[in-house]
């Protein structure tokens, strides 16, 4: 495979989709290809159709919440275009530890648009969750915490199989059943507590509106210069990480920030900003 474009279509909530996005990108150029990552926040359905069109392939990454897709990313699939002769596609997800057949669930939906999945693979990357979940499962989670060289060999491994034409789908096997549960329960209790997540300490607040333009799904809005949340909330985390003063509070609860050393995760390198996903090109 020699000179062949690749629009690599991601949702990156704090940076781990987007790095590992950059690195599968790098590992294909050296091979010959032309890949180009695009965060969905910057891509119009008019320029989706037309990078598809001229795709030899496409790429697709998003963080695993739950085993499952954000929604961002799942209603960006449903709007994939219609293409004739199966056009090949890999999907590649964030996780912090495991998430069953998250790569692969939505694989009925994206073959029914013409699309073949031939590669589907799942990247542990550091934890970006210290949010709401407790002391118990925020040090399992850290238990977890992977090294950036193991994501980085799995991108290089995957750009080969992919010059070499060689499937590589992780989750279609017995395991699949264990994603589809960890979904249901997600989707379940997600529903039932996103309205309770988020709130302000309006001490340190300082109307900054950071939180605002970060959102990817319009879900926050300055009410007498403090934020307000509505219901369209996908647990990106981005409000809640990338707050300058820490005044975003979970459950009521502020960040704590000497919680068992854990700083609030702000990407998995320094140069990454949240602004380089969403500012339009």
């Amino acid at each position: 495979m020699t000179e062949t474009f690749i629009p690599i279509f991601y949702f990156s909530g704090t940076g781990n989709t987007w790095w590992v996005g950059n690195q599968i990108a790098e590992e294909l150029q050296e091979r010959g290809c032309q890949p180009q990552p695009i965060s969905i926040e910057q891509a119009t359905d008019a320029k989706v159709q037309e990078l598809i069109e001229k795709a030899a392939m496409v790429g697709i990454g998003y963080p695993t919440y739950g085993s499952d897709a954000p929604l961002i990313m799942q209603k960006f699939i449903h709007n994939l275009p219609v293409v004739t002769g199966q056009k090949t596609m890999f999907i590649y997800v964030t996780q912090a530890a495991w998430s069953g057949n998250g790569a692969y669930f939505l694989h009925k939906l994206i073959e029914a648009k013409g699309y073949q999945i031939r590669w589907a693979v799942h990247f542990n990357m550091p934890n970006n969750i210290n949010a709401d979940f407790g002391w118990i499962i925020t040090m399992i989670l850290k238990l977890f915490q992977a090294k950036l060289p193991h994501a980085a060999e799995r991108a290089a491994k995957l750009a080969q199989r992919i010059v070499d034409n060689q499937p590589w789908i992780m989750g279609k096997n017995s395991f699949w059943s264990f994603g589809w549960t960890q979904r249901y329960f997600w989707r379940k209790s997600f529903e039932s507590y996103k309205m309770k997540l988020w709130s302000v300490d309006p001490q340190k607040c300082t109307s900054c509106g950071r939180c605002v333009r970060l959102c990817p799904v319009d879900n926050i809005t300055l009410v007498e210069g403090l934020p307000q949340f509505d219901d369209r909330c996908i647990k990106c985390l981005r409000c809640f990480n990338y707050c300058p003063e820490l005044a975003i509070l979970s459950f009521k609860r502020p960040y704590n920030p000497d919680m068992f050393g854990i700083q609030p995760y702000q990407g998995p390198v320094s140069e990454f900003k949240p602004e380089m996903l969403i500012e339009k090109k």
